[in-house]
């Protein structure tokens, strides 16, 4: 299975997305590639700074999902066009630019790995 480069992977962040929400920070990801399936819980690590996973909300069509639920037995359908809110719940962000990481498997590329900055 051929990893997916991370300059490509980075396509799928959508820029100026990052903003701070009353409860903690979100961006979104738009996949612009392929129709995939995501088979295990979003990664993420902020400004070098691992996210627990039960932080992290997956909303995709009004639906929630909490990141954590996502997995082999419980995938995740990711087709073109689809937009995904990631939301954190955490303290909101500062100023300034942030880097973001961004880690998963999909069913049919193996492990999906990049990090993009972001801005709020």
């Amino acid at each position: 299975m051929p990893k997916v480069p991370s300059f490509i992977l980075k396509k799928l962040y959508v820029k100026n997305s990052l903003k701070n929400l009353e409860d903690g920070f979100q961006f979104e990801i738009k996949n612009v590639l392929a129709d995939a399936t995501i088979n295990a819980p979003i990664e993420l690590t902020v400004d070098n700074k691992p996210v627990e996973k039960e932080k992290v909300t997956l909303v995709i069509g009004g639906k929630e999902i909490p990141s954590g639920q996502v997995s082999s037995s419980s995938p995740l359908k990711f087709p073109v066009q689809t937009l995904v809110q990631v939301k954190i719940e955490d303290k909101p962000l500062s100023s300034g630019k942030h880097k973001i990481e961004i880690k998963t498997n999909s069913q049919e590329y193996g492990e999906i790995s990049f990090s993009v900055k972001g801005e709020i």
